[in-house]
């Protein structure tokens, strides 16, 4: 009786094959080409290696896939460079990143930061989907939508719920770009000149909905028309947020006297132009303290951005963030 040959549903962005190996030297040197250095290792004495590795680049960031069809070690340290979006379609990892552990599934995927120490197991049945981020670019893109320049790293919580709906449909987004990417509808020459757009949509969205140091920033930015002067006097404010400006050089820098500039701000803000000038300090101090390293105090931080008066800061900061800055756990 002939046999029926059984042929496997392509894996994404088959088209866009960088190997396929059973050797595990040769699997841990192709992947290292486009990632970093790294340790690989079998777990199992005698498992069989079947790694593949798919991958497209594009503006600012790129589109990979990877299996090792065993049950792996790797451990590649800082990533340096690059945040890594890893995804599960199949199987599942265990990952200790900073000061982390997690477990990750198809419903919960997960983000390594650049400058945390990172070792995973990847457990046989793994398959990952991966976006690999330029660590400039993303930072790049977060001061333009926020309007403020950072003062350190951005950083994500490493865990990615997709319990939560906002994240659900980020990754149908993310499944659809790679589903372009497939049909060549993206990561083409043809898409150039969308190609752009269409990875800040995908990253502002993650930046907007993952928790991190840097989405309190974006949490009020909404896009409304507000005044030319309004918003030279805001550009103005954020740009010396660490200089004890006062009312007469916000006005002068807006062009407009100071009690147009205070009724200007009263209506598109509800608060004067010093109130505002310092709900962005505190804004400031917020991406600090989530940035802390241990050694560093709360009462520096405070000092920096001008706030002397510890016991009016924390009250202040409640005020504006609904916890006092000692419950600003670091994220490491």
């Amino acid at each position: 009786m002939p046999t029926t040959e059984i042929h496997e549903p392509p894996a994404p962005l088959d088209r866009f094959r960088l190997f396929k190996s059973t050797d595990l030297d040769e699997a841990r040197t192709f992947v290292a080409r486009t990632f970093c250095d790294h340790r690989l290792a079998v777990t199992r004495a005698g498992a069989g290696l079947d790694a593949c590795h798919n991958h497209v680049r594009g503006a600012q960031l790129s589109l990979n896939y990877i299996r090792y069809g065993a049950d792996v070690a790797i451990e590649p340290g800082e990533l340096g460079s690059f945040y890594l979006f890893q995804i599960p379609v199949s199987g599942g990892s265990t990952i200790r990143h900073g000061r982390r552990e997690l477990t990750t599934t198809c419903q919960r995927a997960s983000v390594l930061n650049p400058d945390r120490h990172t070792a995973m197991r990847w457990h046989e049945g793994c398959e990952k989907i991966l976006i690999q981020v330029d660590k400039n670019a993303l930072s790049r893109l977060v001061e333009t939508l926020s309007g403020h320049s950072l003062s350190g790293p951005v950083r994500f919580d490493p865990e990615i719920d997709f319990a939560r709906p906002e994240l659900a449909r980020w990754r149908a987004h993310v499944c659809a770009l790679f589903a372009a990417a497939d049909d060549g509808r993206a990561f083409a020459k043809s898409a150039v000149p969308f190609q752009r757009l269409l990875e800040d949509e995908l990253l502002s969205a993650f930046v907007i909905h993952q928790p991190g140091n840097a989405r309190h920033l974006l949490a009020d930015e909404r896009r409304v028309a507000r005044p030319r002067h309004v918003k030279r006097a805001l550009d103005y404010i954020r740009a010396n947020l660490d200089a004890p400006i006062g009312l007469d050089e916000i006005a002068e820098a807006a062009g407009v006297t100071g009690r147009t500039l205070q009724l200007a701000f009263r209506e598109s803000f509800g608060m004067s132009p010093l109130a505002v000038a310092r709900r962005e300090r505190l804004k400031q101090v917020q991406f600090a303290l989530l940035n802390r390293d241990p050694e560093t105090s709360i009462g520096d931080i405070a000092a920096r951005w001008g706030f002397f008066h510890l016991g009016r800061f924390s009250a202040l900061y409640r005020a504006e963030f609904g916890c006092l800055p000692s419950e600003t756990k670091p994220l490491h």
